[in-house]
């Protein structure tokens, strides 16, 4: 992975952003609710699955670049005031680096709030892909955060 600094981009974001009171504690419900009340595997899948559908309604366009593709994607990420993503590519991988992911409601439960987002931003991302062309049996996974408290998705066949 390239070096960079996340921290700088997630600031400015930040900066440029205000968050609308009430939806994150609503989500925060909503996913505490799921991985409460389901075993841990299960919830993750559901919301999984729930970042698939999301993303169905909200196709990307066609991309022809990966720049273009990385536009396209933030885009509608900003929609929701989610952050923004950045593309890094290699000849083995393509690795999704998304910051400035939106933050628990007042710090409450923020590992539950951390899976859930996590397994949400896979099954989005995993769904544009495949929209995009890419194939079903390559999966995409988160595999890390960074220093800057970035999420880091692979999307690489064989992990």
């Amino acid at each position: 992975m390239q070096e960079n600094n996340y921290t700088q981009v997630a600031q400015e974001y930040y900066r440029q952003r205000h968050t609308t009171p009430g939806w994150q504690s609503l989500v925060q419900v909503l996913f505490s609710g799921i991985l409460a009340s389901a075993d841990d595997e299960d919830g993750r899948r559901f919301l999984t699955l729930m970042g698939n559908n999301l993303a169905r309604q909200h196709p990307l366009p066609a991309s022809a670049t990966l720049g273009e593709l990385e536009d396209n994607i933030n885009h509608i990420l900003s929609r929701f005031d989610w952050g923004v993503v950045k593309l890094e590519a290699t000849q083995q991988q393509l690795a999704l680096v998304h910051i400035a992911w939106p933050v628990s409601p007042q710090g409450q439960d923020d590992e539950l709030w951390r899976i859930a987002l996590i397994s949400l931003f896979e099954g989005l991302y995993a769904e544009w892909l495949l929209s995009q062309g890419g194939q079903p049996y390559v999966p995409l996974r988160w595999q890390e955060s960074t220093p800057e408290d970035a999420f880091v998705f692979r999307y690489q066949n064989g992990l």
